[in-house]
């Protein structure tokens, strides 16, 4: 099974949507707080667009996800980078991500905090204009250097992680 989680009104192709508010795309309702819906292992795939920053305990969300998939299981995130306005722009965002925001969920020396579980696939930080290409610059030299000194000068867009549960 594959999971379109946090769906809103956007359905995809061969998920099921699945929301905490009653809504278009939405084939099941979850309880934003509580376990969801779904049996140890048993999802293959879960697709996550612009939901991650709207969750009040993220490591607790992420050993929910963790739970759900099974072994091998994808799990894309898609979300604001922290210096993006659109990170700020919406009052029901909780948190601000960064391009090394999910390293911290394959670490072992924090799973007692975060439950670990999964391994970084892959990742992409999105720029566009012309001052995009600047700040792409920057950060194809530096990833690190780039947040910490020149992402509020040369704003980035959305991130993607990849997950996979393992």
């Amino acid at each position: 099974m594959k999971l379109n989680l946090g769906c809103g009104n956007k359905r995809k192709q061969g998920f099921v949507g699945v929301d905490f508010a009653p809504c278009d795309a939405a084939d099941i309702l979850a309880d934003r707080t509580g376990t969801l819906p779904f049996t140890d292992s048993s999802i293959d795939e879960i697709w996550l667009d612009n939901v991650i920053e709207h969750i009040q305990d993220t490591p607790q969300f992420m050993r929910e996800l963790h739970r759900i998939c099974r072994d091998g299981g994808v799990i894309t995130l898609i979300t604001p980078h922290f210096s993006s306005a659109d990170s700020w722009r919406d009052p029901t965002h909780v948190h601000h991500l960064s391009f090394f925001s999910m390293d911290h969920f394959q670490r072992q020396g924090v799973a007692h905090s975060t439950g670990g579980g999964f391994s970084l696939v892959s990742r992409k930080l999105s720029f566009s204009g012309i001052m995009g290409n600047t700040g792409r610059l920057i950060f194809a030299l530096s990833p690190s250097a780039y947040e910490k000194n020149w992402c509020f000068i040369f704003r980035a867009g959305t991130l993607t992680f990849t997950l996979k549960a393992i």
